[in-house]
Formats: structure tokens, sequence, C-alpha cells
């Protein structure tokens, strides 16, 4: 049986607070991990979602109980990276995340895109130039003393999110990529599937209409993958999230005249996502 994990984004208050995530065995429903976001106040305000976050990762008790850090996770935001969320031309328009090992402290000269890199076990990033053209797509990257080493990949479909997403799961299947040419070969086989689960009930659709509360499972299929390699597609679950899902009104808003602007879906290409809208009149 694949192992399963289920990532659960806590609905937010009115005001724009960091995010917390809490990862729970799918099997059992025991809570293990909880993520909680370390960020500057006026960028989540005004640039969320490619505002600079450090994620960090307590492992739980039994009862729910923080006990340890366990991980660490940085992505540097649009302050530094000045067209992070355009068309991906270049290395500052392209998402990336490192996945430290244990507690990595924030401090005013070591922060998101700057902390210290001694302890990075895996990178997550878009690939430079065009993040994959129509398909959204994440190299996912093992740390050696080295070098990087682009072992697998995560792949999405072109058009999700929106209003879609109350009604259709979004899934981004990981496999291995072939070491002579560095693309995804499916002869390889798949290593994970990380889905965006659409909602099972009314409250948890207006809960996702109304919030920006989400719900991932991350399921493994190639047992052979090191803890590393798991925390690092942890982490690249965690960066989809802010990528693509983390949009405020994506589903259905309205324009300075009043009209109301219900959002079908939105199309990927070249790291953007353009929505794809239709517009009710107020006449």
């Amino acid at each position: 049986m694949d192992d399963c994990y289920r990532v659960c984004l806590t609905p937010p208050s009115p005001t724009e607070q960091p995010n917390t995530y809490t990862i729970f065995n799918l099997e059992t429903n025991q809570g293990l991990i909880r993520v909680q976001e370390q960020s500057e106040c006026l960028p989540r305000i005004c640039c969320k979602p490619n505002h600079s976050v450090v994620l960090q990762f307590n492992a739980l008790d039994p009862s729910g109980a923080e006990l340890f850090p366990v991980i660490t996770m940085e992505r540097e935001g649009c302050c530094s990276k000045v067209c992070l969320g355009q068309v991906v031309c270049c290395d500052v328009c392209a998402q990336e995340a490192f996945v430290h090992a244990g507690n990595v402290p924030v401090t005013p000269e070591a922060h998101a895109g700057k902390l210290p890199k001694d302890k990075v076990i895996g990178r997550a990033k878009v690939p430079v130039p065009f993040a994959g053209g129509l398909t959204p797509t994440i190299q996912i990257m093992d740390r050696t003393p080295d070098s990087d080493v682009h072992w697998a990949s995560a792949t999405g479909p072109t058009c999700f999110g929106g209003l879609s997403e109350l009604c259709c799961t979004v899934p981004f299947a990981v496999k291995r990529v072939d070491k002579d040419t560095g693309k995804v070969s499916v002869d390889i086989g798949a290593v994970a599937t990380i889905s965006k689960i659409k909602p099972k009930s009314l409250g948890a659709a207006a809960r996702e209409l109304l919030t920006d509360s989400d719900i991932y499972e991350l399921e493994i299929h190639d047992k052979t993958i090191t803890p590393q390699q798991r925390a690092t597609l942890i982490g690249t679950a965690l960066m989809m999230d802010y990528m693509f899902f983390e949009r405020d009104l994506d589903c259905i808003g309205c324009d300075q005249n009043g009209n109301i602007v219900l959002n079908m879906f939105n199309m990927f290409c070249c790291g953007v996502l353009i929505p794809c809208t239709v517009k009710l009149g107020n006449k």
C-alpha cells in the first residue's frame, strides 16, 4: 500500500495572517507535523502569495503538542525577486524553495533567500526558461556535497483552480527523470502524486470559496525514496500551495464597475496564471 499524507491549511482569520499547516497520516488521521509560516507583515499583506516565507516544521506528539523542529523551508519572494509570478525567462523570475534539516533560525541578516545553506537536504524550482510552458512543472533536487541532483519532476494540468477546484481534484504527478536526458520518462515510473483535494461537502466548499483553506494529499508510490526526498516532496506540496492556490478571490469577485466576476479556472502559461472569467453585468 502507498504511504499517504494529508496536508491541511488551517482556515485563516479575517486579517492576513501567516499560514499554518498540519500534516496527518492518512491511514490513522494522526497529526505528525505542524508547519508555521514566518513572514513580514507588510509584504504578506501587499504581495501575497509571492511574499518571502520561512516555514518551520515541528513534530507533534499524540496529543497534538509540538515537540521539536524537524525541517525548515525557505522561499524567496518578490521583494528581492521582482519578477516572481510573471513569465519565467531567467532565475530572478523563477519560484524556488530550499528544504533544510532541523531548525534554521531567522535573523535580520538571515531570512528567506539568505539562510545558510549548510543544512540543505533538497530543493524545488521551476525550470528556466518558461516553467514548463503550458504544463506547470517543478524540478525536485537532492543536495549532494558537490551539486544538486535533479532526480524527479512534478507536473500538473494546464487548467485548474477557480470555481473548477470546487468539483475537481487537481493531481500533480511526480516522476523520476532520465539521468541521460534530464527529462521525465514514463518508463521510469511514478514516484508520488500530490493532489489538491476537492471539497467533500457543502460546508467544505463554502469554506474553500470564502477563505484560503485547502487540503492536499501526498501519496508516495515509490517506497525506495529516502527520508530527505520525502521531506522535499512535502516542501514541494507547500510550495505548490503558494504558487497556485493562494490567490485571494480566486473563485468569485467584483470589478470596479460592480459586476460580478466568476473565475471558471486558471490557465497556466510559462509561469503565469491567466484567469478565464465570466462577467455578470449589473444591468
